[in-house]
């Protein structure tokens, strides 16, 4: 077994993440371990002469502040076992972005990545879809009668975002255990489909994803969705007049529709009314499972305990573990349920605002790749990962914390990859 062999295994266990696993060891997990086994063996051979090129290339330096940073925190963390969970949930995405941006030295590299990612991203597709309008589980979903012997426990939840359709059917869950993270890494997806240049494929991904996200009903994802395709229509492909077309559209059939609520046609009526209800539940403005509210107080309970820290932020975990010590908030929930709130409540000022800038530079950068680049695939490459950065801004409110989101940070690895390859032309 080589080392590219174990680097490329790490990124697609990465991506199954808890789909192949027994409680909480993963199937990456015992990837990584081999991968690090080697690397220490390796070291051994080479005299102990530490090679750290790789961690001097572009992008990289700000993840090692960021990591070295939360460790550092542990110093103040309020609980130890919940800041070294944290310490190390950053330090298995860092391990994924490390082994993609050490691989794929090369665009022949990239392409292998994506080409081995592909197949088991659309068996994920597959397998939600059929999730989704019948009974069938993964023995992992937390909606599984079986999830027990996987050492899972099941849960009975109208999960918070997706009550819509939760009384009708379950709603898919994929590889992931939380219907949440699905629609997420549904919305990571969906750029590669957008922007590919094969109709049929383009047809069938969209049809495909947007199925899967209106099955989980999360209003966070919805409106990523919302904003990736204005993104694309706008920036990508420069057709304004086809996105104002589009949601003149929108807006005409949601005011006809308003207009007929009380129309004396039954059908009609109840067709108006459902399409409102709609509309109010992803304002936000309808709450049936009372998830805003929760979340808010989630919200704030962190921001009153990040207060009294003089901005460095309650450190690694220091969110649950200030969030366990108040009281769950409506009796189980202690995870911050935003992601970038999260991060700035853990984090210190300068961490949070650091870590937001490298993001909005990877993605500016990739922006300006794709309208630069000759190469059609690094072009592709580029447009769909600038896309999913940007759908991911609003799609990681929806998951209790995507700190432990490996897709999230697969997109990080590829889109340093091809920054990185990309050359002037």
């Amino acid at each position: 077994m080589t080392k590219s062999t174990l680097l490329v295994a790490l990124v697609i266990s990465s991506y199954v993440g808890v789909a192949f696993s027994y409680g909480d060891f993963y199937l990456f997990h015992l990837v990584l371990i081999l991968l690090l086994v080697f690397n220490f063996y390796d070291l051994k051979q080479n005299d102990f002469k530490v090679n750290v090129d790789v961690f001097l290339k572009k992008y990289i330096p700000t993840l090692v502040l960021i990591l070295s940073w939360f460790a550092f925190s542990l110093f103040w963390a309020p609980r130890i076992d919940l800041g070294l969970k944290y310490v190390f949930y950053i330090f298995c995405g860092f391990s994924v972005v490390l082994s993609i941006v050490s691989y794929a030295v090369n665009k022949k590299r990239i392409d292998k990545i994506i080409y081995i990612l592909t197949p088991v991203v659309l068996i994920e597709i597959a397998i939600a879809i059929i999730e989704s309008f019948t009974t069938f589980r993964m023995p992992i979903s937390s909606y599984s009668s079986i999830s027990d012997m996987f050492g899972k426990e099941p849960v009975n939840f109208s999960e918070f975002d997706n009550s819509l359709i939760s009384s009708i059917l379950k709603p898919p869950t994929g590889f992931r255990w939380n219907t949440n993270d699905l629609a997420i890494c549904m919305i990571l997806v969906l750029p590669f489909f957008l922007c590919s240049k094969k109709t049929s494929i383009k047809f069938i991904g969209i049809i495909s994803i947007l199925t899967i996200v209106i099955m989980t009903a999360s209003r966070a994802v919805f409106i990523a969705l919302l904003l990736i395709f204005t993104t694309y229509l706008f920036l990508i492909k420069k057709r304004i007049g086809t996105l104002i077309l589009i949601w003149f559209s929108i807006a005409s059939l949601f005011f006809g529709m308003f207009q007929l609520r009380n129309s004396e046609n039954p059908r009609i009526n109840e067709l108006a009314n459902s399409l409102q209800a709609v509309v109010l539940y992803f304002s936000g403005e309808l709450d049936l499972s009372g998830s805003l509210e929760w979340r808010r107080q989630l919200i704030n309970n962190g921001l009153d305990a990040y207060t009294k820290t003089y901005g460095l932020g309650l450190g690694a975990g220091g969110s649950t573990a200030n969030q366990e010590m108040a009281g769950p908030v409506a009796g189980r929930f202690t995870s911050m349920h935003n992601f970038w709130v999260e991060f700035f409540v853990e984090a210190s000022i300068f961490i949070s605002l650091m870590f937001f800038l490298w993001i909005i530079n990877i993605a500016v950068k990739l922006l300006v790749i794709s309208r630069k680049s000759l190469d059609d695939k690094i072009k592709y490459y580029s447009q769909s990962l600038f896309l999913s950065l940007i759908g991911l801004v609003p799609a990681a409110v929806a998951a209790s914390s995507t700190v432990y989101f490996f897709p999230m940070w697969i997109v990080f690895g590829l889109s340093i990859s091809v920054i990185t390859n990309f050359k002037e032309n």
